[in-house]
């Protein structure tokens, strides 16, 4: 095997920047060390934290990563056969190892060599703001204060997530990179999509374009097509071959490195219906909006408010409209979405009510007509966004027009 895989690497000048944060905040929390639960589950965006520190991951890999304070970093892998690769793949972690046993047998075998069974463990994957639920398995978690009983294990709450909100300027190198994919995907769909093709070979297409181009599964890509689709895409394709007249809307998570991007698009083979591109020039009026109102030191929840009446004025309802964080995962921080307005109210009283140069979120509006088809049929817009010092930038470069395929 080749000693270095040529995959995407950020530099070890990165890796220490994040190590010394990681640290000064632990030290300010009294923690010994850190487990990070890097749990290949929503579409991987549950090893997000791990992976923020040791860049293991893609391909539903686990990154069950020991975090101390003082000491090397440990980073537990499913399966033997995997830590070579491993190894050649990232050059930020050297001790990299398999599970044997359970996950909690690891994680606590390397707390005894690091002398800690007796100190403050703090953990990801239990309930936090950001997930009310979290991902880490009752038996695991069991294992360990069984294992461990001396240990004080303590919920890290959101203390990763709040550090990885604002990116870095290598992290807006990879972004940029994974919105090149969204891009050539969405031409791709233009490329192939005619009546007669099936759903499924223009799907494929249009994945086979991110992975043969540094691409990463898995990620997230909803799909829909039909002459009068729903609002929002919520599948993976059919065997269907399409037909004149047919709307697909897409949204697609882009992924290199670990990064995600998110853009969504309309498109129409031959001409859609005048309403459709009525609620899809809603769509863009929304987004004119909110990027006349993203920038540095501006409350989010104003912005977002502004583009809420926008589309209130119109007449249009909201399937789905907001921000939200992008980066390792999706639903990062920032998070302001109407459509679970409740929650992200909480989220944002955490983060504060203002953007920040360095955020990059997904700004997606997805529209209908209450007065077209009762409400049951739309269409979807959305870009990736970053804050720079002089306001809000896209981070794609495909054209936010309805997209219209000649048949």
């Amino acid at each position: 095997m080749r000693e270095k895989l040529e995959l995407v690497r950020l530099s070890l000048a990165e890796r220490d920047r994040r190590w010394a944060l990681t640290r000064k905040e632990m030290e300010a929390r009294g923690l010994d060390c850190l487990v990070l639960w890097g749990w290949p589950a929503v579409w991987d965006f549950c090893t997000a934290n791990a992976r923020y520190l040791s860049p293991i991951g893609g391909n539903a890999e686990f990154n069950i990563l020991v975090f101390p304070l003082k000491g090397e970093p440990t980073s537990f892998v499913m399966m033997p056969t995997f830590v070579d690769g491993w190894r050649a793949a990232q050059d930020w972690i050297t001790d990299v190892r398999p599970r044997r046993g359970t996950w909690a047998d690891g994680v606590v075998d390397r707390l005894k060599e690091l002398g800690l069974t007796n100190g403050r463990i703090g953990m990801d994957g239990l309930a936090g703001p950001l997930d009310p639920d979290g991902w880490l398995p009752h038996s695991v978690y069991t294992r360990l204060k069984e294992l461990a009983p001396q240990a004080e294990f303590i919920n890290l709450d959101d203390m990763m997530e709040m550090m990885r909100t604002v990116k870095s300027e290598e992290e807006l190198q990879i972004l940029a990179r994974a919105a090149k994919l969204g891009d050539l995907m969405l031409t791709t769909c233009r490329d192939i999509a005619r009546p007669g093709v099936k759903e499924s070979a223009v799907y494929g297409g249009m994945m086979e374009t991110m992975l043969a181009n540094g691409g990463e599964e898995p990620t997230l890509f909803l799909w829909a097509c039909d002459p009068l689709p729903y609002p929002h895409p919520f599948r993976v394709p059919t065997m269907r071959e399409m037909g004149r007249g047919d709307v697909i809307i897409c949204e697609i998570h882009p992924k290199i490195g670990g990064y995600y991007t998110h853009v969504e698009r309309t498109f129409s083979l031959g001409d859609a219906k005048p309403e459709q591109h009525r609620i899809y020039e809603g769509c863009l009026a929304a987004y004119e909006e909110g990027m006349k109102n993203f920038a540095p030191g501006k409350p989010i929840s104003v912005a977002m408010d502004r583009v809420r009446d926008v589309i209130h004025a119109q007449g249009f309802g909201m399937c789905e409209t907001g921000i939200h964080g992008h980066g390792l995962a999706s639903l990062e921080y920032p998070r302001y979405r109407h459509h679970a307005i409740k929650a992200d109210q909480a989220a944002l009283k955490k983060l504060g009510d203002e953007f920040r140069t360095g955020m990059v979120f997904a700004f997606n509006i997805d529209l209908y007509d209450p007065k077209f088809h009762d409400g049951k049929t739309g269409c979807v817009f959305a870009e990736t966004v970053v804050i720079t010092e002089n306001g809000a930038r896209r981070m794609h470069d495909y054209p936010t027009d309805f997209q219209t395929i000649a048949v």
